[in-house]
């Protein structure tokens, strides 16, 4: 979820003698890349219509946020970076938020590929430049492409893997040229969202590792202050280049972003009461509705608000290890679902406000739902022989209990499951008979909110013998146990891009189960999802993403390698009397850089 922004100059006429290998003919060049439907927003557009033009500029918007950083590079090996480090680069196009999938120019002034998507190139404003007045180049371009596919972390070099080379045609021209198995507009969208980095300042530093030297960027924002692991100040750039572009107008408009970083959301829950920090985002339910009632709230200045968003939600769950033993049978993975409670959990401790996540990509056309059929169908029985027949005639549903907390049926079944798969109760313990293991892991979460939600279900558990020992660690631990598989089952979000591409790779991948530092954390090996993603190489068309999408996400589901958690369309926002904010609702993602101060004039 980023911001960015620019402006549109004119397009200069493109001559046969610059294109490349395809003829003029066949070339495409213009303002705007959008992958699903037309774009809504015209070439001379003046500004987006979820934002404020005249907004006043002026003031610090202070915010916090949970556990620490060590890094000020979001795009190295190593380190937690801080949120919005995002402000400081300008991207070469950027996302409206009230489209599903719309690029507009920001660094670049246009964008240009033929038919067939073999390359793509783009123009860079000329009028660009670094916060240390260097000019922003073609070569600052392909630098950035060299830093990223081969110095970054796997998600950035899995990404840009497509591309074979880059060159610049001009001072101000760079094309790419891509990988046969990947001309796809995806391809030319992820490059659409490349940031331009310096050369002439990373030329002789380390990319690769973690870095708290504050790097020089060329965004609406740079870094003015950090205390590391505690808080970041960012400041507005006076003389930012891109400050009219109709990307930007209405945005960026604190003179300041500071944030503090708190060990655990209770602190920072007494940090916004106590009036430390002006905007909160509040995840906690029972938060919300039972701890909002300090002086602030009952003086009328704090605001609570409930925003609704469009952004695909993704798979929140309880992700197995499948690389253990103990979890690499989908049964015992079935069973400890049957044992989770959904249904009393949000009833008792959710405030009842929440669904189940049902799918990979949930609230979305792209969720498999009911039993296959059209194009889908089609996919599936190209592979049904490597399939279960059962996943043709039974529709990816999740257990529902009644929410009495009474939950002997799926406990029957549960049983039945591990039984099967070589379980048994033996006195109190549940133990596996061929090699008389017990049945005992760890839970690994990041924050000990959800040890409220999830030591019942270890009490569930323990009912049948079974042990599941809940860990919380800090931020930094968890993040490294993660990425280097070091867990038996954690609690894990899998977001995904509204038009989903060859990034999917590093979710489901047979190659990224065996990298560290992959998202696949559940280990999944699976032949027929191997071959799905392959697909993604060479779609053009968001219609044809669906059944691949739905197909990928029926096999996930039938393997049941998470415990699929919960989601809501709406946050909760509590803020300041003092901000003031344009129409939030029914936007992909939340955006603080619309929002400005009341009291702009004094701060």
């Amino acid at each position: 979820m980023r911001l960015l922004n620019y402006t549109i100059l004119s397009l200069a006429l493109l001559s046969t003698s610059a294109l490349p290998e395809s003829s003029a003919s066949q070339i495409t060049k213009k303002k705007v890349i959008s992958l699903i439907g037309p774009a809504k927003y015209q070439d001379n557009f003046a500004h987006f219509d979820y934002v404020n033009p005249n907004a006043p500029k002026g003031g610090t918007l202070k915010m916090a946020s949970i556990g620490t950083f060590d890094t000020l590079n979001q795009y190295g090996t190593k380190g937690k970076a801080p949120d919005f480090l995002f402000v400081q680069y300008d991207r070469l196009m950027t996302r409206s938020q009230d489209e599903p999938y719309t690029f507009y120019p920001q660094a670049a002034m246009s964008v240009e590929y033929p038919e067939d998507l073999s390359w793509v190139a783009f123009d860079l404003n000329p009028a660009a430049y670094f916060h240390d007045g260097h000019p922003m180049t073609a070569e600052d371009l392909v630098y950035t492409m060299e830093l990223l596919k081969n110095h970054s972390s796997p998600f950035f070099k899995k990404a840009y893997a497509p591309i074979i080379s880059v060159k610049a045609t001009s001072k101000h021209r760079v094309e790419f040229k891509i990988d046969s198995k990947y001309q796809t507009i995806k391809t030319a969208a992820l490059l659409a969202f490349l940031p331009v980095m310096p050369k002439h300042y990373w030329k002789n530093r380390d990319f690769s590792h973690s870095q708290m030297t504050i790097p020089l960027g060329s965004g609406p924002m740079r870094i003015a202050h950090v205390d590391p692991g505690h808080s970041i100040t960012y400041e507005r750039v006076k003389n930012y280049w891109g400050k009219d572009l109709p990307v930007n107008r209405g945005q960026f408009n604190f003179n300041k972003f500071h944030i503090d970083f708190y060990k655990d959301n209770h602190a920072a829950l007494e940090a916004f009461a106590a009036g430390a920090y002006d905007l909160r985002i509040e995840t906690d339910p029972r938060n919300w509705h039972q701890k909002y009632n300090f002086p602030a709230i009952q003086k009328g200045e704090v605001i609570k608000d409930n925003i609704r968003l469009l952004h695909p939600h993704g798979m929140s769950a309880l992700v197995f290890n499948s690389r253990r033993t103990m979890f690499a049978d989908r049964r015992v993975r079935l069973a400890l679902n049957h044992l989770f409670n959904f249904e009393w959990t949000n009833k008792q401790l959710l405030h009842n406000e929440y669904h189940r996540t049902s799918s990979f990509y949930t609230n979305t056309p792209l969720a498999a739902t009911g039993l296959p059929e059209g194009k889908e169908l089609h996919l599936l029985n190209l592979y049904r022989q490597e399939l279960p027949s059962n996943l043709f005639l039974q529709p990816p549903l999740q257990p529902v209990s009644d929410a009495s907390g009474n939950n002997r049926e799926h406990q029957k079944i549960a049983l039945t499951l591990l039984k099967e798969a070589g379980w048994q109760l033996k006195g109190k313990q549940m133990t596996h008979l061929a090699s008389g293991q017990p049945m005992v892991f760890e839970l690994l979460l990041a924050s000990p909110l959800m040890e409220r939600i999830f030591i019942p279900y270890s009490k569930n558990l323990a009912k049948v013998g079974i042990t599941m020992n809940v860990q919380t660690v800090d931020d930094s631990r968890f993040r490294k146990r993660a990425k280097s598989f070091d867990f038996d089952l954690i609690e894990w979000h899998f977001w995904h891009s509204t038009f989903p591409g060859i990034e999917q790779a590093n979710n489901w991948s047979s190659l990224a189960a065996n990298e560290p530092g992959s998202n696949n954390l559940a280990g999944i090996r699976h032949p027929v999802i191997d071959k799905l993603l392959q697909k993604f190489n060479h779609i053009h068309r968001y219609e044809d993403i669906v059944p691949v999408c739905r197909a990928i996400d029926r096999i996930l589901l039938w393997n049941h390698y998470v415990i699929p958690k919960w989601y809501k369309n709406e946050i909760y926002v509590a803020y300041r009397s003092y901000l003031v904010h344009p129409p939030q609702q029914n936007l992909n993602w939340f955006n603080a850089s619309t929002w400005w101060h009341k009291n702009h004039e004094k701060q």
